[in-house]
């Protein structure tokens, strides 16, 4: 089967870097809207609670108000985006309604990555890892990665820089 376009919607309530955005909306509401006015076949969730001001609650309303009246296949994939630490934090995400989720070369041993991403897969999931730099590209690699996604967001400093993008494509 050929490879397609997937595109990817994200709920968050708040950012380190932005403070609030969106603190008073329903996340299962938001997730139809992307879904069906957008078009998004991935919700991506920040769960995260402290920086973000996010929860599972809010996955686990994107996953069931996005489920309603259609078939399995044809919802949106639900991504628990946060800060994924360890394995009870991916059974967790499972339990409550997320089809993959986030692992972040830049706060994972490459080590623990590889083992995340093996108990991701026990569970029938796929995670995303993210990388930052061209130099994580060969740690999610070697970790076993088959799906990985860059963030041009610097996560000390918050400064964009769109190169790093073109920086970890060269690297394919």
């Amino acid at each position: 089967q050929a490879p397609r376009m997937a595109l990817a919607a994200e709920f968050k309530r708040a950012s380190p870097s932005k403070g609030d955005i969106a603190t008073h909306l329903n996340a299962g509401e938001q997730a139809v809207k992307y879904t069906k006015a957008g078009g998004a076949n991935i919700i991506s969730v920040l769960t995260e609670s402290h920086w973000f001001k996010g929860s599972l609650d809010d996955m686990t309303q994107a996953r069931l108000e996005t489920s309603k009246g259609v078939s399995d296949d044809s919802r949106p994939a639900i991504l628990r985006k946060d800060f994924v630490i360890n394995e009870y934090m991916i059974a967790e995400a499972a339990a409550k309604g997320a089809d993959t989720v986030l692992l972040i070369v830049a706060v994972l041993p490459q080590h623990v990555l590889t083992r995340l991403i093996g108990f991701s897969r026990s569970l029938g999931m796929e995670p995303l890892v993210e990388v930052h730099a061209d130099t994580e590209l060969d740690v999610a690699i070697k970790a076993g990665a088959k799906v990985i996604g860059v963030n041009n967001r610097n996560l000390h400093t918050f400064q964009m820089d769109l190169g790093t993008s073109e920086r970890v494509a060269r690297e394919l």
